[in-house]
């Protein structure tokens, strides 16, 4: 403890600083990093509960505080000791109502919001040296560098790769001289020619069709499983199941699921996790067991008897019971016999989404080739291999989380709705992986995941995050992040997570959920939209209106194969709603797979890409 200037200072000294705090319930703490510097200065209520309680943590740690009863002396504390500015806590609100100078505004806004600000407020034309003049009046505790990057990220005449992740956001200002700007006006015009020519509402509605309905849907089971025992309809957490799964719903009068280990299996039956898998069993044990599932379906549906019996299974599984199907007198429909598996995934996404094509002809209406120089680029094509190699990757093992991340923090990913969003908040500047496997580790080290106490213990989240080692590189901005999504889930969603995405919900409010919450962008909005839908076996709705994220990956292959001429985020949307309408987020993972396993931004292994064959290879186009 020590005395500078009026305020009392504590470094490692936790008892009296509880004394402090005891003894002056109206007073003021101030905290500092242990080294304190100008960008963590906060001002709390000795009372505010993230500062006064530690729930097993040290009060000090990497930390110091600053005590006092007036404002002004911590205040001069901090000019003085690191020429900072300090601002309130968000929790307590330590300076209540009062009118304050307009440089301390209390309300905590982005660096772009800032610039925003900034924009409206100065009188045109206007240099960098005016911008930072404002910022220095207004937001003094903006650093120069950053203010000098949002600039360039806010600049429409800008070269996209420079605007990085901002690329997406309607532009500020527009570059009119060396170091001269004006606000940015958006021009009337479209930003490019459509990709193909899209039908009319009136050709639409012709190629509409009612489905036929099936007496019975019999659908193959998923390799990737939950970790716990489930209902059998939402045991298999693969993209191709809950395809099979709502194309069975909305075809068949009745729909079973056909088990490797269990045979028939009823949707609602409660199944553990197993492993067995029907391609690798001997000969003798296929067809036994499809004499035994064929046997459980009669008990179950009676004379099988000219009914009409939908298989949508791997070819292992249906192998095994046409002939007892046959047998039975059951007229079998096979309609995913003949088709690669792009084709495949294509019916069952037309199928599960209800927008039928009557002939598969009419398709190439939507993605007519298209010249690029001396290439012509076959969408079509692209999108049918692209989707052949989604569901290869499906077969393989988890095209979402893989094998990376631990079964322990799988388990928290895909059980604790919280802990899913906490990771696509994590999701940028480091490994997918890593992302996936903080929430595990958050929750070791806090020794909880609950979002109402996560949002009054900032501090204890920060040291959470920063470890060691970190769980990533941008220690502050995301238990920043982290504590105000916490508070936003709190405050309106009760606590829980998964209301989010609560029953009955379209993608698109989804989406629009999602994008209120810090650090999540259209991008990762997008993203988590689809691992909802494909891995998390969420029943949204309205999967139309699903997009790719707008990621460099998929950016970077949409480019070079020739699906768009320009990176620009609305064109790349388009693009995908054309080439797959019923559902232009299917696209979505297996680009970014391609991307990052093979076009990389220098030396893409193109021998090797599983697009090789279609791709006209436009790698001059890199970003």
């Amino acid at each position: 403890m020590s005395q500078i200037d009026g305020p009392t200072v504590f470094r490692d000294d936790d008892a009296g600083y509880l004394r402090w705090i005891l003894d002056n319930p109206s007073g003021l703490v101030l905290n500092s990093r242990r080294t304190p510097t100008p960008d963590y200065l906060v001002l709390h209520k000795a009372t505010c509960g993230s500062i006064s309680t530690t729930s097993g943590n040290t009060f000090m740690g990497s930390y110091m505080k600053i005590c006092a009863h007036d404002e002004s002396d911590l205040e001069r504390w901090a000019h003085n000791a690191v020429m900072g500015v300090i601002r309130p806590c968000g929790l307590c609100s330590p300076r209540g109502g009062l009118e304050r100078h307009r440089h301390r505004n209390p309300v905590r806004k982005t660096v772009w919001e800032m610039l925003e600000e900034c924009v409206d407020d100065l009188r045109e034309p206007f240099g960098r040296r005016e911008i930072l003049r404002w910022f220095a009046f207004n937001y003094p505790d903006a650093h120069e560098a950053t203010i000098s990057a949002h600039i360039q990220f806010a600049t429409s005449n800008a070269p996209v790769e420079s605007r990085g992740t901002f690329a997406y956001r309607t532009p500020l200002v527009t570059r009119i001289s060396r170091g001269k700007y004006r606000r940015f006006v958006r021009d009337a015009r479209p930003l490019t020619t459509p990709l193909v020519k899209p039908p009319a509402r009136s050709e639409l509605s012709s190629r509409v069709e009612t489905p036929s309905q099936y007496d019975v849907v019999l659908v193959g089971c998923g390799k990737a499983k939950q970790l716990t025992a489930y209902a059998a309809e939402d045991l298999y957490t693969s993209p191709g199941f809950a395809l099979r799964r709502a194309s069975a719903q909305r075809l068949g009068n009745s729909w079973f699921i056909l088990s490797a280990e269990h045979g028939l299996v009823q949707p609602h039956q409660l199944l553990e996790p197993y492993d067995t898998y029907l391609a690798n069993m001997p000969a003798a044990y296929r067809d036994a067991w499809g004499a035994w599932s064929v046997c459980k379906l009669t008990e179950s549906m009676g004379d099988l008897t000219q009914k009409d019996i939908l298989v949508l299974a791997p070819g292992a599984y249906a192998d095994a019971i046409r002939p007892y199907l046959s047998r039975a007198g059951a007229k079998i429909h096979e309609p995913l016999a003949n088709l690669r598996q792009g084709e495949q995934l294509a019916w069952l996404s037309q199928h599960a989404s209800g927008v039928y094509l009557a002939d598969p002809a009419d398709e190439q209406q939507w993605s007519a080739p298209k010249a690029h120089g001396h290439e012509v680029v076959d969408g079509a094509r692209i999108a049918s291999t692209i989707l052949d190699f989604r569901a290869r990757s499906e077969v393989d093992g988890d095209p979402y989380f893989g094998s990376a991340i631990s079964p322990e923090a799988l388990q928290v990913l895909t059980t604790n709705p919280w802990a899913f969003l906490i990771s696509v908040i994590l999701d940028e500047g480091i490994p997918a992986e890593r992302a996936w496997q903080g929430p595990s580790e958050l929750l070791r080290r806090l020794g909880h995941l609950d979002p109402c106490r996560m949002a009054k213990q900032h501090t204890a989240v920060q040291a959470a995050v920063q470890g060691p080692p970190a769980l990533h590189r941008f220690v502050g901005v995301m238990a920043d992040a982290i504590t105000d999504g916490a508070r936003l889930v709190c405050e309106e969603y009760g606590g829980d997570a998964a209301r989010i995405w609560a029953p009955g919900s379209s993608a698109a409010q989804v989406e629009a959920r999602l994008l209120r919450f810090t650090k999540i962008g259209p991008k990762k909005s997008a993203m988590a939209v689809e691992i909802l839908c494909s891995r998390l076996g969420v029943p949204l709705i309205g999967l139309e209106s699903t997009n790719v994220a707008y990621d460099v990956h998929v950016r970077r292959v949409f480019l070079r194969t020739g699906i768009v001429d320009r990176d620009d985020i609305n064109v790349v949307k388009r693009a995908a709603r054309e080439l797959h309408p019923s559902r232009p987020g299917w696209l979505d993972l297996p680009t970014w797979q391609i991307g990052r396993g093979w076009c990389h931004s220098s030396n893409p292994e193109c021998a090797t890409c599983p697009l090789t064959g279609v791709c006209p290879k436009l790698i001059h186009r890199n970003i």
